[in-house]
């Protein structure tokens, strides 16, 4: 009886042993994309948690990305967003791929500032 027992369930553990050289269902992961050279980083607008930004492709198309929305070139996905720049990554890549664009200069670099720098003559003593 026992020897019995013991061969059905080396038979019932076989059926539901998994083949070691097949990936895991759910956990393959995705071949590597095609990278976003030549995408450029146009402008952002909006506050914390409600960016838009606008990227503009090699082929001169421009592509709005909006936190809390999907992303329109699947399978890059938005990863984060501020004032400054736009992140942009593959969920399942096998070699964890992402895009990171930045605006160019600093806040106020086209500002004037030579109103400011201008010397007022001296206030004298009025009699």
């Amino acid at each position: 009886m026992r020897h019995s027992l013991l061969i059905l369930l080396l038979y019932c553990g076989g059926v539901l042993a998994r083949d070691p050289f097949r990936p895991v269902a759910g956990s393959v992961c995705e071949a590597s994309v095609e990278a976003l050279t030549g995408w450029r980083l146009q402008g952002i607008i909006g506050r914390e948690a409600h960016f838009h930004a606008w990227l503009l492709t090699p082929q001169g198309e421009s592509v709005t990305a909006r936190t809390g929305k999907p992303f329109p070139f699947a399978p890059w996905q938005l990863a984060d967003m501020t004032r400054r720049s736009l992140t942009l990554a593959v969920a399942n890549s096998c070699n964890a791929q992402q895009a990171v664009f930045y605006l160019k200069g600093r806040s106020h670099d086209k500002d004037s500032y030579s109103a400011a720098a201008t010397k007022l003559p001296a206030a004298g003593l009025r009699r």
